[in-house]
């Protein structure tokens, strides 16, 4: 009978044991504060991040948008080393709304009126074309 008593305790032993191994290895993780750190941005006149996108773990884009109703230098940055340093890469007058990139060169910034390109990863950028009629711009998709 004690035999059996043994064989019972001992698989439930080793469960309780797996567990407090499991929760301790993950309470020492290396990761910042609960996994997330703090990034910090150039100073942007107090204008809001409008949209952010990232190609990959490295690279990232963003954009500044309105948060008056006044016209003022609104801002495209970009990352290449996870969001640890943003550079401004443009300032124009008018807020941005989102940015959009197709791959590691082709990418689109959405303002009300005009839609903005690159074709060298925001070295340079370009008005395109859009309708003599204009609704307004507020979304877009890759």
């Amino acid at each position: 009978m004690n035999k059996n008593k043994f064989y019972t305790k001992f698989p439930l032993g080793i469960f309780y044991f797996s567990i407090i191994l499991f929760i301790i290895a993950f309470n020492f993780s290396d990761n910042g504060v609960d996994g997330w750190t703090q990034q910090f941005m150039p100073f942007l006149n107090n204008k809001p991040i409008a949209d952010i996108t990232f190609l990959d773990s490295l690279t990232g884009y963003a954009v500044t948008g309105p948060n008056t109703g006044e016209l003022d230098t609104n801002y495209i940055l970009k990352t290449t080393d996870s969001g640890n340093n943003w550079n401004i890469i443009l300032s124009r007058l008018y807020p941005f709304r989102k940015i959009i990139f197709l791959n590691q060169d082709t990418g689109y910034a959405l303002n009300l009126d005009d839609i903005l390109r690159t074709t060298n990863a925001g070295e340079n950028w370009g008005v395109m074309p859009t309708p003599s009629e204009r609704f307004g711009i507020y979304d877009m998709y890759p």
